[in-house]
């Protein structure tokens, strides 16, 4: 299997190193004005990067499930509800109704969901921050209690 792994990474490499060779030939501007050089030298880019993404994903997903399988489910379950109430916090709690959307730039404009969305993942962010730094000092405390 390692070997497999091997072979099949050496490949990888090769083919991102080609499809790297072939953008750095052609000019910026060629690659800007005509359709069919995207096409042919951005494409297969995209694509292996989409097929790499595609089984980091599977992987991962395959890897958590194993382990939560072989570890303590009710743990698990507890750190994912937690998980869940922050997000629910967070969405229903802080994130603010703002009335009326952001304009990105002059052409696009961020909807209300956009928004709520993205103060719900900074509240989120600040949340586990702080729930983060709370464990670390309770930690630090009790050692320097014990010891």
């Amino acid at each position: 299997m390692t070997r497999f792994l091997n072979i099949f990474k050496i490949i990888i490499g090769i083919l991102a190193a080609v499809f790297f060779v072939r953008i750095m030939i052609e000019s910026d501007d060629a690659i800007k004005d005509q359709a069919s050089l995207q096409t042919s030298l951005i494409s297969p880019d995209l694509y292996l990067a989409y097929i790499i993404l595609g089984i980091t994903v599977l992987l991962v997903l395959i890897f958590t499930i194993v382990g939560i399988l072989r570890g303590n489910i009710k743990k698990t379950l507890i750190s994912v509800g937690l998980f869940a109430a922050v997000i629910l916090v967070s969405y229903f709690g802080f994130a603010g109704d703002f009335g009326m959307g952001f304009e990105i730039s002059d052409t696009e404009t961020l909807s209300l969901s956009g928004a709520k969305w993205i103060g719900t993942g900074l509240y989120s962010f600040y949340i586990l921050a702080l729930v983060a730094i709370l464990a670390m000092v309770v930690s630090t405390v009790k050692k320097a209690i014990t010891s």
